[in-house]
């Protein structure tokens, strides 16, 4: 359980770092924020499916 609570605050940290990104990059360069649009998407996911899986083991202890 401490490694994907781990994994959790490591998703969660690269969601703010690619929010960030975008927020610097704006609207100047719409390919790149694209990239880093879908790319956030998928941290955002993982980080969900993490939250998701941890929840359940918790449950499952009590």
């Amino acid at each position: 359980m401490e490694m994907i609570t781990a994994d959790l605050i490591a998703e969660r940290a690269a969601v703010e770092s690619y929010r960030d990104m975008i927020a610097s990059i704006g609207p100047n360069d719409p390919t790149t924020r694209r990239v880093l649009e879908q790319i956030l998407a998928q941290e955002a996911e993982h980080a969900e499916n993490l939250t998701s899986l941890l929840m359940g083991e918790r449950q499952s202890e009590r």
